[in-house]
């Protein structure tokens, strides 16, 4: 399965191609930067998490057919902070073009979706470099103590069956996150111009400045409302209670949803926007817990309130503008859940700014192939998870050129 994925990323996508295009600072290098990107991408490709796991499979040859030169995981490390991120960049952005254009990539509920938050990747007590943001955790432990972590903010699309990372920016110390999230809404939309149309975010984003930056870009913004203190929020708890909310069922949920226009509330945004308000009742099903209870079952609600705003010129369909609202979920667990989870995204290779960076950026190329190669691709039944994917293509990495074990002599 490893050659397999291999072979569908050079034909479909040209990867290792593009990696011969990525450059470093090095002087006179005597292993190219093709060969330890190659590596890299291999290591992602096979999911070993780390350096160390990587320099077992390279001593029992598993990288002598994959790479000219094989490095050494010294070599590897020193090489990623000199990378040059642009490069690895355009890499995600071409394989993107390519599956676009191929068809490879779908929208979700008929909408190109943009979904931006931020994640914190790495946390540790111990400094290591000197873009590490720091914070005071004494009350929390009842110790005096300090924190070191690292954060970055991804942007990605929303997708019916999987999501596809675009790009992501560091938060730098001192920084919030709404400062780094600008700088790469701004490059996104200059990158990627036609790549999304509607772009969601978290309570934090609902900015003036984001939505007047989309609004220049000829896209909309979804925020969620959750600030009880803004004259908004009042105004649409204000709103909901006089008039009557369209109600709908969908699976075991029960859904309450008003749309109101608002204008003149908000003066970081001049022009009118439109809220949107969701009560959610679901019900479940679980064991009882009376003792001597005539029923097995007993039947619990659990209940919520949504509110988002938006400048959409149209809202049209209220049931389909909810489900698109709650793709904002996509970047949670398909993206940081998935790739932390599933591909030790939180594992630090190299504590770096720039090899932190490295490191995440080719195994997001390597996560996107994967996805599309596992929801295209795949055939056999048996390999209904992607887990089960990752644990072939692992296995047959492992076992390229590892000698047999002798054969017992029967006695």
């Amino acid at each position: 399965m490893y050659r397999g994925i291999v072979k569908y990323s050079n034909k479909h996508f040209s990867l290792y191609k593009q990696l011969s295009t990525i450059t470093d600072s090095r002087q006179r290098p005597q292993i190219s930067t093709a060969d330890v990107c190659k590596s890299i991408s291999s290591m992602m490709f096979s999911n070993l998490g780390s350096l160390n796991k990587l320099s077992d499979a390279i001593s029992f040859g598993a990288m002598d057919a994959t790479v000219d030169r094989v490095p050494s995981i010294t070599t590897i490390a020193r090489t990623a902070d000199s990378i040059n991120l642009d490069d690895i960049s355009q890499i995600l952005k071409d394989n993107y073009l390519k599956a676009r254009r191929a068809k490879m990539i779908e929208d979700f509920a008929g909408k190109a979706i943009g979904i931006v938050d931020g994640h914190e990747n790495i946390s540790s007590y111990i400094p290591k470099c000197s873009h590490c943001s720091t914070r005071d955790v004494s009350k929390v432990e009842g110790v005096e103590r300090l924190q070191y972590y690292h954060r970055f903010v991804a942007f990605i699309l929303a997708g019916e069956k999987f999501t596809t990372i675009l790009d992501i920016e560091p938060i730098l110390p001192g920084e919030g996150e709404l400062t780094s999230s600008y700088r790469l809404i701004e490059r996104v939309c200059l990158n990627y111009p036609k790549a999304f149309k509607i772009m969601i975010g978290d309570g934090l984003f609902l900015a003036g400045p984001v939505f007047t930056l989309l609004s220049s870009h000829s896209k909309y913004a979804i925020a969620v409302l959750k600030d009880k203190n803004r004259q908004i929020y009042e105004e649409v708890v204000a709103l909901s209670n006089i008039t009557e909310p369209v109600t709908y069922k969908q699976n075991k949920t029960c859904y309450r949803v008003w749309e109101h226009k608002i204008s003149g509330l908000w003066d970081g945004y001049k022009k009118e926007v439109i809220a949107i308000k969701s009560e959610e009742t679901t019900t479940k099903r679980r064991h009882s817990r009376k003792i001597g209870s005539d029923s097995k079952w007993e039947y619990i609600e659990k209940k919520a309130e949504w509110m988002w705003v938006t400048n959409l010129p149209c809202i049209g369909d209220l049931k389909n503008t909810v489900c698109i609202c709650h793709s904002r979920w996509q970047i949670e667990n398909q993206c940081f859940n998935e790739t932390v989870n599933t591909w030790k995204a939180d594992h630090v290779y190299r504590h770096s700014e720039n090899a932190i960076l490295v490191f995440l950026l080719l195994l997001f190329i390597v996560v996107n192939i994967v996805n599309i190669f596992f929801n295209r691709n795949i055939k056999d039944r048996r390999i209904s998870t992607k887990v089960i994917l990752i644990d072939l293509i692992k296995s047959e990495f492992l076992s390229i050129k590892r000698p047999l074990p002798p054969r017992p002599i029967p006695i």
